[in-house]
């Protein structure tokens, strides 16, 4: 059965263990030092045996187990009878000492090389500001929708690919953020784009939940009390006696009942009201801003892929395979492989389904006409249909 003791709860257990702290630390700068462990150590001024424990303490302050309470405590009336018999530095035990601070020194420098070594190494996700941004912003600030454009020509020359063969990018959407999957892995900036973004319109949409439920609640109470205080208010005045408790609940006013309009022209709910269009409206332009984007990104794929099948063609005239249809190389992103059992819950509609490129679907989200291989588009079918 475990024990219902906790030791931070013990006002006996609290006070022992602070004058077993302060103790120690008192006890740690009686002991005399050499300047390179102390005023010259790489690690800093301070006093490394007040360090480790400090160390220690905020190590073992969160332990429960009687087990693991009462070894501490031993432990740490051991090293106090150490630190008193160390202030000599004739004894073993400040030889001891010393040795210890050492080896923990070099531990200890030799720990932060190595991390410094890591972070050097580690790739950032900080935005770059010699990078050139895929799109750019073509149309006048205001304008509804906002029209974007490629910033380079596309399609890009075939030297920019390493392996000398062009590989078309992939239209790809993440949680309504759409963007172009050129290689993989995905690159770690572009991760944190997604995730910011994500995390942004999932604040503003919780944030409007809240305002349509609990927000506009208080705010029909707060709006009721403060025309029952104007009331009360006007009486003590000898006025009328304004909206009442029946136009605090949304009722009609007679007449001689209205307060002046300065009184009542914005209203808490009313705010509130303001607060929700003008989230929704930034919602709805974030929700314009990505479809613009994701236009822009197919019109770059789909020159992308003109130029990978003219290319592919060039190749089959100069190797003499003149009747082939050229198929440049794609990303292949499959899910399932190749005769693998689907399970029996799955028909052939489902499975026809599946096997649509995920391009339409993220364009039939979206929106946007798919277009072919002459540019030209082609009627999609919206989703649902």
């Amino acid at each position: 059965m475990p024990s219902r003791f906790l030791p931070a709860r013990s006002s006996r257990h609290r006070v022992a263990c602070f004058a077993l702290y302060r103790s120690l630390l008192r006890q740690g700068l009686r002991v005399p030092l050499p300047d390179d462990l102390s005023t010259t150590s790489p690690l800093g001024p301070a006093n490394p045996i007040q360090t480790l424990i400090r160390n220690a303490f905020r190590r073992n302050k969160r332990d429960e187990s009687p087990r693991l309470v009462v070894s501490a405590l031993k432990n740490g009336y051991r090293y106090l009878t150490l630190l008193s018999h160390a202030t000599d530095p004739s004894t073993p035990e400040h030889a001891s000492i010393l040795t210890f601070l050492r080896s923990n020194q070099t531990r200890v420098l030799t720990l932060k090389k190595k991390t410094a070594a890591q972070a050097a190494t580690r790739i950032s996700t900080a935005p770059n500001p010699d990078r050139v941004p895929l799109l750019t912003k073509i149309s006048a600030d205001g304008e509804s929708p906002p029209v974007y454009a490629p910033t380079s020509p596309h399609p890009r020359p075939l030297s920019a690919f390493r392996s000398g063969v062009r590989k078309p990018p992939t239209l790809a959407a993440a949680t309504g953020v759409p963007f172009l999957r050129f290689w993989k892995p995905m690159p770690r900036f572009l991760e944190r784009v997604i995730r910011q973004k994500t995390e942004r319109r999932q604040k503003r949409i919780f944030s409007i939940i809240e305002m349509h439920g609990e927000g506009m609640e208080d705010a029909r109470d707060e709006d009721r009390w403060e025309r029952l205080v104007e009331g009360m208010l006007r009486e003590e005045k000898g006025g009328s006696s304004g909206r009442g408790e029946a136009a605090g609940e949304g009722g009609s006013e007679g007449e001689g009942t209205t307060p002046p309009p300065e009184v009542w022209d914005r209203t808490y709910r009313q705010t509130l009201w303001e607060a929700i269009e003008q989230t929704s409206a930034e919602s709805e332009r974030e929700r314009e801003d990505m479809v613009a984007r994701a236009k822009a990104m197919w019109d770059i794929v789909v020159a992308e892929q003109e130029m990978a099948v003219q290319e592919e063609k060039e190749r089959l005239v100069r190797e003499g395979k003149e009747g082939q249809e050229p198929r440049p190389r794609v990303w292949k992103r499959s899910v399932h492989k190749k005769g693998r059992n689907r399970g029996p819950g799955k028909g052939e509609q489902a499975q026809e389904k599946e096997k649509q490129p995920k391009q339409v679907k993220i364009l039939r989200v979206l929106s946007i006409p798919r277009t072919g291989s002459e540019g030209t588009p082609e009627e999609t079918k919206p989703a649902g249909q």
